[in-house]
């Protein structure tokens, strides 16, 4: 493996990596002190909080233009643009992420709000149709580029499937969107120009279940748990059925008895993974309650075992 001389001097010498990193967060408190983003940050904390956006002036300006999100991040943007060329193996002073051509950068994390620039090139932009309805409100405004959307709402759900309402709509600079709520998303066409936007996001208090839906037939694709809380549990439990785990057998099955209703399904399947015998008898019981929110689904999953494994429920429990 071949490693640069830069790379190995740093390694050998924690005092540079140090420099960089104090360079950077002075400049990054500098421009936070800045009386325009000071006033936004503030009030980013207070929607954060539950606050409502039409009462946060600082933050409906930001919004409302273009010129108005250049001239309060530029500052913060070049400042932080000229360290990095002068110490270019700086760490971002970000939490940051990049993936498949989709780049985002959190500006600032407050409560259960984030502000954060997204760039997406052209190779992010999906040709599926599967948009992704998340129970929070998030509203972006296009700083730079050009691409197509199609605007969601659910006007109508059953337990699978779901009646979009859907309005398309070209973005360019000042474009604006909104999502508020669990019944809307939003799904970027394909482009050959890549998309800058400033996003607003507010988790909802206690989020209910992000769903990815096919627009075009409206069936719900997957579902997970809108709580970080709920999904750290729900891979917890996953990890424990791949594990064999037989000896964690008594914590699942009472999982599958209250709360959260994905959470109770993936300890149910777990449950049948570890011990056939002890999840079929979860899965009959929960099949037979009537009130249970699981009830339809425990059903259509008893019926697929009886047509594809008859000899399981055939087994002595």
């Amino acid at each position: 493996m071949f490693v640069r001389d830069e790379l190995k001097a740093l390694r050998g010498d924690n005092r540079e990596a140090r420099t960089h990193r104090v360079a950077m967060e002075e400049a990054l408190e500098d421009c936070r002190r800045e009386p325009r983003l000071a006033a936004v940050l503030e009030e980013l904390l207070r929607y954060g909080e539950g606050g409502d956006f039409a009462h946060c002036p600082a933050l409906v300006a930001l919004f409302e233009h273009t010129r108005a999100a250049r001239d309060i991040l530029r500052p913060l943007i070049g400042r932080l643009t000229a360290l990095h060329r002068a110490y270019p193996l700086a760490q971002l002073a970000f939490r940051h992420r990049s993936q498949a051509g989709a780049h985002v950068l959190q500006i600032a994390a407050k409560a259960r709000a984030t502000l954060s620039l997204v760039l997406q090139d052209a190779a992010a932009f999906s040709e599926l149709p599967i948009a992704t309805f998340v129970d929070g409100e998030q509203r972006e405004m296009v700083l730079a580029g050009k691409a197509s959307a199609c605007l969601f709402e659910i006007v109508a759900e059953e337990r699978d499937r779901v009646t979009l309402n859907s309005v398309r709509t070209e973005l360019q600079s000042g474009a604006r969107m909104e999502c508020t709520g669990p019944r809307q998303s939003r799904l970027i066409q394909p482009s050959h120009d890549s998309l800058l936007t400033l996003r607003l996001a507010r988790t909802a208090d206690r989020p209910g279940p992000t769903r990815r839906i096919d627009v075009r037939s409206g069936r719900i694709v997957h579902r997970a748990s809108g709580n970080a809380a709920d999904s750290r549990a729900e891979l917890a439990m996953l990890l424990l059925g791949r594990m064999g785990r037989s000896d964690a057998l008594p914590v699942l099955v009472a999982r599958t008895r209250t709360g959260d209703a994905q959470l109770r399904w993936q300890a149910l399947r777990q449950c049948l993974a570890l011990d056939a015998a002890t999840g079929l008898s979860l899965l009959e019981r929960i099949a037979k309650d009537h009130a249970d929110p699981l009830c339809q689904a425990a059903r259509a999953l008893l019926a697929q075992l009886q047509r594809e494994r008859p000899s399981l429920l055939s087994e002595p429990g």
